[in-house]
């Protein structure tokens, strides 16, 4: 079970299904914050009251559980469950494409819901945390080679070595409070203004020119 008290967000387009789950929830110790009738109310509804888990049926009107779920965690990542009494192999196919992190099939107890509700939750923190540990080592990778541009740049410019350029940018960096990476990414950005603009295009002077030495031929 998640450590504290969660404020949920039902989609249920059954109001009396709406208010048991509203019930077995508060019995769990977490808060409903708001039950919409239908997908895009639900979306709407968690947009405006950032919801720490969201639960939704898969049929509702104006628009399904699934794709509600979809641009529920495009706009604000969220832990989603679906609790529906469709169990059909192209529902589940289409759940298991869309971002839900667990699935229930009705009729639900409590005790099933808050072990749904714990393993929502704790899936969607292992997904973050992968998707923060990605980003981390993107983000790594891309330091590096910015990094590795910047030495070129110092030991063509002052006839240094790769190590002597690696300690150039450590010491610069260190001294003015800033990542090696940050300062690659300024010595970059100077190198690039310092290059010597390309040649404006002629704008049609030396055809003026050469009709006129003609004339003069002429």
């Amino acid at each position: 079970m998640p450590s504290r008290s969660l404020r949920v967000l039902i989609g249920e387009d059954e109001s009396v299904t709406a208010l048991g789950l509203e019930q077995d929830l508060k019995s769990l110790g977490h808060t409903v914050i708001g039950i919409a009738a239908d997908g895009a109310t639900a979306v709407s509804m968690a947009r405006t009251l950032s919801p720490d888990l969201v639960i939704l049926d898969v049929r509702m009107p104006h628009l399904s559980g699934l794709e509600a779920a979809v641009r529920i965690h495009e706009e604000r990542p969220v832990p989603i469950l679906i609790i529906t009494a469709y169990s059909d192999a192209d529902t589940v196919g289409e759940a298991v494409g869309a971002p839900v992190f667990h699935y229930l099939v009705k009729p639900v107890s409590a005790a099933q819901l808050g072990a749904a509700v714990a393993v929502t939750f704790a899936r969607h923190e292992e997904w973050r945390a992968e998707r923060q540990e990605s980003h981390d080592l993107r983000r790594r990778l891309d330091d590096r080679k910015i990094i590795e541009r910047a030495k070129g740049i110092l030991m063509e410019r002052e006839g240094i070595t790769e190590s002597a350029a690696y300690r150039v940018l450590q010491r610069t960096s260190q001294s003015r409070n800033m990542t090696m990476a940050d300062l690659a990414r300024s010595l970059l950005a100077a190198e690039e203004l310092m290059k010597p603009s390309p040649p404006r295009p002629s704008t049609g002077g030396g055809g003026a020119r050469g009709a006129a030495e003609t004339s003069r031929k002429l």
